[in-house]
């Protein structure tokens, strides 16, 4: 039988849901086509009022934040030496290298002249906070990639390169907090140069700070949303216990996020504040939800110990997020008596099939290499029952470096 053929039935046996997502890739990838074959005027509504629209807002300065949970995680399980939520780790790097490989699919996009995108690594505009986030990005994803290939060599039962790795995993671990650090609160810097544009409810000189902290709290409650989910949906360990640890570092995050946010916006902030209602209530929208409600349930015991009070207040603090970026990078800027942009359906498509790559890759990946090594007992290579297990997969050996 060709090989072909065995990922053809390979594929057959995968749950409808994965079959889906495939779907969906494939939507994304052929607007994708669209896009270089006939130009961005063609394919989005891009315009001079709006030169960054969707791919940006959500592809790259909401989607870099939600990648966060590896470098957040790494730093408190290595540099703070809480040992205890290293089987979190692994899971978060795969999240953070998709994260970031998609990022760079997103940028790729949205460049103008794509085919000069290596000019980057010639030219050097030191001057140019856009010129750090394309270099920190790039560092920061072969990182990731870096220790995202100890699965692959226990996979694979390479045993050299694994020692090499772990030889590296804390320079790894420093590298990866110094670079996210950089370019988390660099695209913070990128809407300090729209002064007259960006609306006084969000426009501060702390900006960068706020997103910087905003990329942290974010990246821990992404981790508790990915664990959940991999405990109900692909018969992984419950980890509420750990995830209960993380929901006690959360409030002090978001509390310390709240402070800055309220001096910033009213001691900072140039401009009238209440001048535009609906902004108003966009603001208040991303603070009340994302960040005093999470905040105050968190601080509850019983809450941070029931695993659904802890998915609701770590979704509240990813919608949040996502709420402000879009604010910052899109809402606010509009204008008064300013034409509004709406995605076209290519720019639509392509962030869909952006999305559920992300979470294609990320099942796969959990299916066929070692990704929850630090429960070998209970790890499971297949796919669970209720995504169809499926036929001739085998639990790979885990090789451990001497």
């Amino acid at each position: 039988m060709t090989a072909a053929r065995l990922i053809i039935d390979e594929v057959k046996g995968y749950h409808r849901f994965l079959k889906f997502m495939i779907v969906l890739v494939a939507l994304g990838a052929a607007a994708s086509l669209l896009r270089f074959v006939f130009g961005l005027g063609a394919t989005t509504n891009l315009n001079d009022t709006y030169p960054w629209g969707l791919w940006i807002s959500f592809d790259v300065v909401t989607s870099v934040p939600l990648a966060a949970g590896a470098f957040t995680l790494g730093a408190i399980v290595h540099c703070f030496h809480i040992k205890k939520l290293e089987p979190l780790v692994r899971p978060a790097i795969v999240t953070g290298f998709l994260g970031y490989s998609l990022v760079c699919v997103g940028l790729l996009l949205d460049l103008g002249q794509f085919h000069k995108g290596w000019h980057v690594l010639v030219y050097w505009n030191v001057h140019s906070p856009m010129f750090e986030v394309s270099m920190c990005v790039m560092a920061y994803t072969t990182v990731l990639f870096l220790e995202f290939l100890s699965p692959v060599c226990e996979k694979f039962g390479y045993r050299l390169p694994l020692r090499v790795l772990r030889w590296l995993e804390m320079p790894l671990v420093i590298a990866a907090a110094a670079i996210s650090t950089l370019h988390q609160s660099s695209l913070g810097t990128f809407f300090l140069i729209a002064v007259d544009k960006l609306h006084a409810l969000w426009y501060n000189p702390l900006l960068p700070l706020l997103f910087w902290m905003s990329a942290i709290f974010t990246g821990i409650s992404i981790i508790i949303i990915e664990a959940t989910m991999v405990h109900r949906y692909l018969n992984q360990p419950d980890e509420s216990e750990l995830l209960e640890v993380l929901t006690r570092i959360l409030p002090w995050v978001l509390g310390a996020y709240l402070l800055v946010k309220l001096y910033a916006t009213i001691f900072l902030s140039h401009g009238p504040l209440f001048d535009r209602p609906w902004l108003l209530m966009l603001f208040l929208a991303e603070l009340v939800v994302g960040v005093i409600m999470p905040l105050l349930m968190f601080l509850n015991k019983a809450n941070r110990e029931d695993k659904r009070m802890q998915l609701r207040g770590a979704t509240m603090v990813v919608f949040g997020l996502v709420l402000n970026r879009f604010n910052v990078s899109m809402f606010g800027m509009i204008q008064p008596d300013q034409q509004i942009y709406i995605p076209s359906l290519i720019e639509s498509l392509v962030t869909v099939g952006i999305i559920a790559a992300h979470v294609l890759f990320f099942v796969l990946i959990a299916k066929y290499f070692p990704i929850f090594e630090h429960h070998p007992e209970t790890v499971d290579y297949t796919l669970p029952d209720n995504f169809r297990k499926l036929e001739g997969a085998h639990k790979p050996a885990a090789v451990q470096a001497e």
